[in-house]
């Protein structure tokens, strides 16, 4: 009697137990990128599989979102305006956390993945970064207070300047499945792509919400005498422009040389 009332205990407490979601396995095809004075670009390899809480089971559901963004810095908008009939930088909106990259790749587009509500939440999609509190200023940088229709259009330039240089892309279809479980996606890095820590970050959604996230870091910098120039610029800007200086002058001396033996 005892070892029965043991089993019904143990079976109920077994099925009152909460299903254990999907999982995602990922990885990068690399995880470091070395830029030097031939770069022309690249493309990094995301690849991963779903392990279902059903072995054997494939739900039709499954939607894979990969997002790859970094570094943030401070980023600065300014509205020209006509003066006199030239142009002239007037206002400004600064924005002190923008992603210097920001590409997203789905396996569908993500207005029928979820609700915007959601992907606002979980910060998806180029429409849904938040780049911190901004700072207006007036054209003689006084601080000002904007209306919020006046910030967003701000923000929109941004990421609309952004998209035209190739550093924000959103790829719907972007994510392939490979059979049940495995599947890929392919993400461009653009030569202009700025150096530092960036963070690959692929959501697992069921139904609209999202079961499971895992994270990859991938790191870009400068190599070589690139590096070092790189690095003389930002750290000791004086140096490295009497460098530059030293340099121009020799080449100019140079180049006449050349032609006065002519």
């Amino acid at each position: 009697m005892m070892r029965r009332a043991v089993a019904l205990i143990v079976a109920g407490l077994v099925f009152a137990l909460p299903a254990r979601a999907d999982q995602l396995v990922t990885d990068l095809s690399e995880h470091q990128i070395a830029i030097r004075s031939n770069f022309t670009g690249t493309e990094i390899l995301l690849f991963g599989a779903v392990e279902a809480a059903r072995p054997g089971s494939r739900a039709l559901n499954r939607d894979i979102v990969v997002v790859v963004q970094g570094p943030s810095r401070p980023m600065t908008v300014r509205r020209k305006e006509q003066m006199a009939a030239i142009w002239v930088n007037h206002d400004s909106v600064t924005y002190p956390n923008v992603p210097g990259y920001y590409a997203i790749a789905s396996t569908r587009p993500l207005e029928v993945m979820a609700t915007p509500e959601t992907m606002k939440a979980l910060r998806i999609g180029i429409e849904n970064i938040s780049p911190g509190t901004p700072a207006a200023h007036a054209i003689d940088g006084t601080p000002q207070i904007l209306p919020p229709d006046d910030e967003r259009t701000f923000w929109k330039a941004l990421i609309r300047n952004m998209r035209r240089d190739g550093l924000y892309f959103s790829v719907p279809g972007g994510v392939t499945f490979l059979g049940q479980t495995l599947f890929r996606a392919t993400v461009e890095i653009p030569a202009n792509v700025p150096v530092g820590l960036y963070t690959a970050k692929v959501y697992l959604l069921q139904d609209g919400e999202v079961v499971d996230t895992i994270s990859s870091p991938l790191y870009i910098d400068k190599r070589g005498v690139e590096r070092f120039i790189f690095r003389m610029a930002h750290t000791d800007p004086l140096l490295y422009g009497m460098i530059a200086v030293l340099l121009a002058a020799f080449a100019g001396w140079l180049a006449s040389a050349v032609m006065a033996r002519r």
